[in-house]
């Protein structure tokens, strides 16, 4: 009894231990902006793309914070962290990215990607990295409430959004099936390549894992 009670405190010391230097690397590397529990009370739905999760926030390539307990928002594009009954915000640019639901469904953000018309204030999830790159703009806007009851016209929801890139030496081409659009970024070797993979692996190129293969694909014929 008295070896298992030494052996449960040396693991909690090493856990609380490994804990608070997460902590202060996080407070070290890149001091987070306090924000707001709830600034949108009267809109219907979540700020966030997920609920509060643990997850990674990734500083660097050698500086990673683990199982950590974070958000991201969609609608003011920043990753959210829990610091004792705080919450703090990272914005693009003071982190390399995170990872969210670590341990379940992980999703890898990244920061740094040129967004047309937005720019590269912005977390994007990485979903193939290559010759041909696939990122997944995901963001939130603020909408009338399609479910209001009538006379409610100043009803707000949050509303999803998801835009698929695929870069390629910076340039950055917003997936569409149009030909025009296709031959233009990829041009008319690779746009046959893509029409053949498709028939091939019977890929429907309006879905997001059929265009995540696709790309896959296409990088292993580089």
């Amino acid at each position: 009894m008295k070896k298992f009670s030494l052996l449960f405190l040396l693991i909690a010391f090493i856990y609380t231990n490994n804990a608070l230097a997460q902590l202060q690397m996080m407070r070290d590397q890149a001091t987070g902006n306090p924000v707001m529990a709830n600034p949108y009370p009267e809109v219907k739905g979540s700020q966030y793309w997920t609920e509060f999760d643990q997850g990674s926030i990734i500083f660097s390539e050698r500086d990673t914070a683990e199982e950590v307990v974070i958000a991201f928002n969609a609608f003011n594009h920043t990753l959210e962290y829990r610091d004792g009954r705080e919450l703090m915000a990272y914005s693009p640019g003071r982190i390399n990215g995170f990872i969210l639901n670590a341990k379940s469904a992980p999703q890898f953000f990244r920061s740094g990607y040129n967004i047309p018309g937005v720019g590269t204030n912005r977390f994007v999830e990485l979903l193939v990295d290559g010759e041909y790159t696939l990122v997944n703009h995901k963001y939130k806007k603020m909408i009338d409430d399609p479910g209001a009851t009538y006379g409610s016209q100043r009803a707000k929801a949050f509303s999803n959004v998801e835009d698929l890139y695929v870069f390629k030496d910076g340039e950055a081409f917003l997936w569409k099936t149009r030909k025009k659009a296709m031959v233009e970024f990829f041009g008319d070797e690779v746009y046959k390549s893509i029409n053949e993979l498709s028939n091939t692996y019977n890929l429907d190129l309006k879905e997001k894992t059929d265009i995540r293969r696709l790309i896959m694909l296409l990088n292993a014929d580089r």
